[in-house]
């Protein structure tokens, strides 16, 4: 694992604007969120493009999408879309995050600018009817995203005890065309005071939709795995550099 730097502090607040900053320092505390998530195979070919070097894609080929709604002190009420999946950094298994969509600015702004999530604004809906929790995400008037999981039975929440690193891609080009970006580096953030509960699972649905603007159309659904629903707490704290690209 790496470590944190210390450094001398600027005297900019945390956040731009300096007047009013848009996100403050984490850590984030997350109260009672609540989860579909579904799990499927895709190709190796494809998971090998998506996880870059040093990471390892996991040998299952297995990605999940989740839709979350989301409530959190700094950040507030927002629904997120998040692709993902599994990889291996220095012989550990961990979280590695590929497209996010969600409805909340701040949310997009401090998961972009501190962690590098790699995060885009859309519009998104969560619904629970019958036995049946559904959600998508929207962008561009295209449905990109749409999952639904069937509550057939409770699980235990040690099913769904990953790994709580989450490894994303940092990267800021440069204001100058033709030098090297500014920040290419991954970044590791380990999640806290996890408590998960009421789960569900059952059999799931998965379909992504055609856009122009965002591709995940190119991903291969070759088998839906199943779904999950629960609830839980979380706190997103502060992360370490794991792997700086310009060095």
């Amino acid at each position: 694992m790496a470590t944190k730097k210390t450094s001398k502090k600027s005297n900019h607040p945390y956040s731009t604007p300096a007047l009013s900053g848009v996100y403050r320092e984490p850590p984030y505390e997350y109260r009672d969120s609540s989860t579909a998530v579904v799990q499927f195979e895709t190709d190796a070919e494809t998971l090998r493009n998506l996880v870059p070097e040093p990471l390892k894609p996991n040998k299952d080929n297995l990605m999940f999408v989740s839709v979350t709604d989301f409530m959190s002190s700094g950040f507030g009420r927002y629904l997120e879309a998040h692709i993902f999946t599994h990889a291996t950094f220095q012989n550990r298994v961990v979280n590695y995050s590929i497209y996010l969509i969600l409805d909340n600015d701040v949310a997009i702004c401090g998961g972009r600018e501190i962690w590098g999530f790699p995060k885009k604004l859309g519009r998104l809906h969560m619904n629970m009817t019958d036995d049946v929790v559904s959600a998508s995400a929207e962008r561009g008037g295209i449905e990109l995203i749409k999952i639904a999981v069937q509550m057939s039975e409770f699980a235990k929440p040690e099913e769904l005890s990953g790994s709580a690193e989450w490894i994303t891609r940092k990267y800021i080009p440069s204001v100058s065309l033709g030098l090297p970006p500014e920040v290419d580096q991954l970044t590791s953030t380990v999640l806290t005071n996890i408590n998960i509960r009421e789960v569900y699972k059952g059999p799931a649905t998965l379909d992504f939709g055609n856009s122009p603007a965002d591709r995940m159309i190119e991903i291969p659904i070759n088998k839906v795995l199943g779904g999950y629903y629960y609830r839980a707490d979380i706190t997103l704290p502060d992360g370490v550099v794991a792997h700086n690209y310009l060095k």
